[in-house]
Order: structure tokens, then sequence, then C-alpha cells
């Protein structure tokens, strides 16, 4: 892993970087179990609320609407927290989904000095024989010199309720794939694609979205599922032609290899509007 890459993963990025609310995340440890635990102190998983006895109206599931970091610490602010140490009941938490604790849990990781980023594919932890939507976090483990795995969703609730028999402290390969693997699984027959989504969306079309909002988070832009902007994001593979298949089959590709040779992959993704998060985040519309 080259310096330059492991200094960019130590950088916030829009998404990630705390300005005026520093007092709610001073003096954030080097240590991952803290850095999650705090993670857990200010949200609560949208879809898991009922098993904590919280109750949600309308109001309160358009919580995770705000996207960015800061704007979850200034949400709880207002809402009483002076820091992310502070221990709440879970109807004062903020409520959010998976892609929000791994995208906190990159902001504190950067803000402690140890490089990290957020990670979209599926999991193979929340229904048997299915992989379903998910986000984790990645940080950097210098002493092994690899990237770790971390599930910042999965408290001693959940643990339990799904049986969980790893360690969410480093998730493995078989428990988590990650968006460009799990196109290429798809694309080469090793896996259905028709196993991978969640709800009632499931196949090729929410395999290219969790691939697009991988490779947009690896350039830190980790946007949320319902996020859609012109392009790939919102086009059906039903409407793509082999050329488009050609464009996305290179994408993950690039995005496997992405520490090896990070400005082949930045720049095929950050030379294609079709693929690239808008600089303009109004051309950015909420499904």
């Amino acid at each position: 892993m080259t310096t330059s890459v492991l200094q960019y993963y130590c950088e916030h990025g829009p998404m990630s970087e705390v300005r005026i609310m520093q007092q709610m995340v001073a003096n954030i440890p080097r240590d991952i179990p803290t850095i999650v635990r705090y993670v857990q102190n200010i949200l609560l998983h949208q879809h898991w609320s009922r098993a904590y006895g919280v109750e949600l109206n309308e109001e309160r599931r358009r919580e995770p609407l705000l996207r960015s970091f800061e704007e979850k610490l200034v949400f709880l602010k207002n809402k009483g927290f002076t820091h992310v140490s502070d221990e709440k009941p879970h109807a004062e938490k903020m409520i959010g989904i998976c892609r929000d604790f791994s995208v906190a849990a990159a902001a504190l990781c950067r803000e402690a000095g140890i490089p990290a980023r957020a990670r979209c594919g599926f999991a193979t932890y929340f229904e048997p024989g299915k992989c379903i939507d998910h986000w984790v976090l990645e940080y950097w483990n210098d002493a092994e010199q690899r990237w770790v795995v971390v599930d910042a969703q999965l408290d001693e609730l959940q643990q339990r309720t799904l049986k969980i028999g790893f360690d969410p402290l480093d998730v493995g390969e078989g428990d988590f794939i990650n968006g460009p693997r799990a196109w290429q699984m798809c694309r080469s027959g090793e896996a259905d694609p028709d196993l991978f989504g969640i709800f009632e969306w499931w196949g090729w079309d929410y395999l290219n979205c969790n691939l697009i909002l991988d490779v947009n988070s690896l350039l830190k832009m980790p946007m949320q599922p319902w996020d859609g902007w012109q392009g790939y994001k919102d086009l059906p593979t039903s409407e793509w032609t082999a050329e488009d298949f050609e464009v996305i089959d290179k994408l993950a590709a690039l995005t496997l290899e992405a520490d090896k040779n990070f400005q082949a992959f930045s720049e095929f993704v950050l030379g294609n509007d079709k693929i690239r998060v808008p600089a303009d985040l109004s051309e950015v519309h909420v499904y």
C-alpha cells in the first residue's frame, strides 16, 4: 500500500469533514472498538428500531436523508449531544441506515488519524442464502498491513439476534462482498444475481447500484442508496448496450485494483460523468 493512498484515506472528503462541529469529535482515540462504540452511541438503525422499543413516525424516518456527517452532528447537538461519546437512551439517537454507520465510523477514524473508507456491497449474514445490501467500514491496520472490514452497525443485540459467529471488528470476505467483487462474481457465473439485493429489489440493477455507490465512496463521495443522478445510477440495465456492460466490467476491474493503481481508477471514474457523483449535488435527486 503506497503512502499516498493511505494519506488520501486519512483525509476527509465532503461527506466526512467536520468544520463547525469539532467539539463533538474532539480527542477521538486511535482505537477501533471505541470508535465503533461512539458510532453506536449516536445512531439507531431505521429497520431495527422496533427491536430497541422505538417506534418511528414519518418525521423520524426522514432523518437518514441528511447525507453528511457534519449535518448529523448538528442534528445531534440540537438533540442534546455534546460529544459522540455521550451515552443516551435509544429513542434519543439519530435514525440512520448502514451507510450512515459506516460513514460516521470512517469520519471518526480520519479524525483519529486512521486511514479509513466506507464500502458498499452485500452481506451474507442477514438472510440465509442471500446477499443483502449493506455498507461497512474499512480501516488500514498498519501492524498487519491490510485493510480490515468492520461492521459498525452490529451491536450486541444484533449479534445475538442474527447469531453472528464472527468478529464484527474483522469481517471476512465470505461475510461481506464489496460492490465490484459482487459484480464480477455474477458476471462470471460464480453467483446468481437474483440473490443480491434487499426487500423487493434484486438482480443486476441492484448490483450496478452498489458498484456505483462503492466506486464513488472510494473517492470519498459515499452517497445514499436512494440518491440518483444522470448516468448509470439511473439507467436500468435492461436498457444497456453491450458497450455499457463493457464500461461497467472495466470499472469493476479497475476498482478491485484501485489500491495498486489508484491513478488509473480515479481517472476512469472522474472522467466519466455517467459514473461519478455530480460536482453540483443539486443535480442529485432522491428516489
